[in-house]
């Protein structure tokens, strides 16, 4: 089992598969269920140190591959997948654990290149989709990509058929911290259509916000059901719960 995805990636869709398998395995025997990988982003700039080698490979059509094929191998190890970083983070020189990360690509160009593998990904299954902090400025530049219903909704749920589970990127990471408390970005989360906020900074003062957007009708209970819905429609389908009957 090799350590680095783009090890992995030269040898073709097999080993993916079977790297993928192998680490699943493991994760049940520890008693996890869900992994947040595959990486999905493609290192299409040398320059960046954030994915590397994190990446299957430097190629767009390559990339959406092997991506199905570690699907399909972390879910016959009985594990849930993530693909990640949404839409692309592989050609951003930043690191948005540092600050902010700006993506210039026009959408017909991301339509091309970066979503190739999570198109790819989405197809063959896999149970969530994580959002990078990246600001798109071709798409919409006035704010971070999980906070951008154009992004999250619309481009990842309407034009990719995407209706599993949305989870946020680390909620700690300076990317949001710099401009954004905990309330607002759960708030701001929530509104775009993501289901799973991943280690607010402030947990309670995540909740808070979130009741207090409910109360003031400014997220619905329905837009909380939603999400509801999806995460247990996940752990049914992975077998964490069982229906009765």
């Amino acid at each position: 089992m090799s350590g680095r995805c783009s090890g992995i990636g030269t040898r073709g869709a097999e080993t993916a598969r079977q790297n993928a398998h192998t680490i699943a395995s493991d994760m049940r025997v520890l008693g996890f269920n869900a992994d947040l990988a595959p990486v999905a982003d493609v290192w299409s700039n040398p320059d960046n140190t954030v994915i590397g080698d994190r990446a299957y490979s430097d190629d767009f059509a390559q990339a959406a591959e092997l991506i199905p094929e570690a699907v399909r191998g972390f879910h016959s190890g009985g594990v849930a997948t993530t693909l990640k970083h949404f839409p692309g983070h592989g050609d951003a020189l930043a690191d948005s654990h540092d600050g902010a990360v700006y993506v210039s690509k026009p959408l017909e160009q991301l339509r091309r290149e970066e979503l190739l593998p999570f198109r790819a990904g989405i197809a063959s299954g896999s149970d969530m989709v994580m959002i990078g902090h990246l600001i798109l400025t071709e798409i919409d530049a006035a704010q971070p990509a999980p906070f951008s219903y154009r992004i999250v909704t619309e481009l990842l749920r309407e034009e990719l058929g995407f209706q599993g589970v949305v989870i946020t990127d680390g909620l700690q990471m300076k990317a949001l911290t710099d401009s954004y408390t905990s309330g607002e970005i759960a708030r701001r989360a929530v509104s775009a259509g993501v289901d799973i906020l991943l280690c607010p900074s402030n947990p309670q003062a995540a909740v808070s916000a979130l009741e207090e957007a409910v109360a003031l009708g400014e997220i619905s209970e329905e837009r909380i059901n939603q999400s509801v819905r999806r995460i247990l429609a996940m752990k049914v389908n992975r077998g964490v719960l069982k229906l009765e009957g």
